[in-house]
């Protein structure tokens, strides 16, 4: 998880901030690479030493980095993959949200050596949820409340999505509709 973690933050700073920004990051963070595989492993903690290196490079808090880099994995053009895969959840922000249990095994799928942590929703009634994730990487959790905030943007839902805990997120909807979706349809675009 690392090595996913280290790519998309590579990513984020590299397509928002250019690849003079990301080559700070790295002298920083006092590292002998300047970039990551996805695949590859890479001692534990280099994902939380390159991030707080970039919070100081960028001049902001190590967990809204995170939170950015999962806000990027959606609404980055480059990335539109993942968000195709996402929206694959479900026609409202509610399914979607049911679907994320389901999203490590069909990541899986698609990439057998992927693993991501489990997660589980849990309704607590008049569209409040609470996400569990079981992950040892506190990182993860940040990158997914970026995540969700713009899923929630892209069904169009007004939500109010705070961290509880390292594995703990709460997300009250708080409109449905308050905006129009993004467009998005199953067949992908032709060029």
């Amino acid at each position: 998880m690392d090595a996913l973690l280290l790519r998309s933050l590579q990513s984020y700073v590299t397509d928002t901030f250019g690849a003079a920004r990301w080559q700070l990051v790295c002298q920083r963070a006092d590292l002998g690479v300047q970039s990551f595989e996805p695949m590859l492993r890479y001692e534990p903690g280099t994902a939380d030493h390159v991030a707080r290196a970039a919070a100081e490079v960028l001049g902001r808090p190590v967990e809204t980095v995170w939170e950015d880099v999962g806000i990027h994995l959606v609404t980055h053009p480059a990335r539109d993959g993942i968000r195709r895969l996402l929206r694959f959840g479900g026609v409202t922000f509610a399914d979607f949200l049911h679907s994320l249990e389901e999203l490590p095994g069909r990541a899986r799928l698609a990439m057998p050596e992927l693993v991501l942590p489990d997660v589980v929703l849990v309704d607590l009634g008049g569209d409040r949820y609470e996400l569990c994730l079981k992950t040892r990487l506190g990182a993860t959790q940040r990158v997914l409340v970026g995540l969700l905030t713009a899923m929630a943007d892209d069904y169009g839902a007004l939500c109010l999505i705070e961290p509880q805990s390292d594995d703990r997120t709460s997300i009250a909807i708080l409109d449905w509709r308050h905006a129009a979706a993004r467009r998005f349809d199953l067949a992908a675009p032709r060029g």
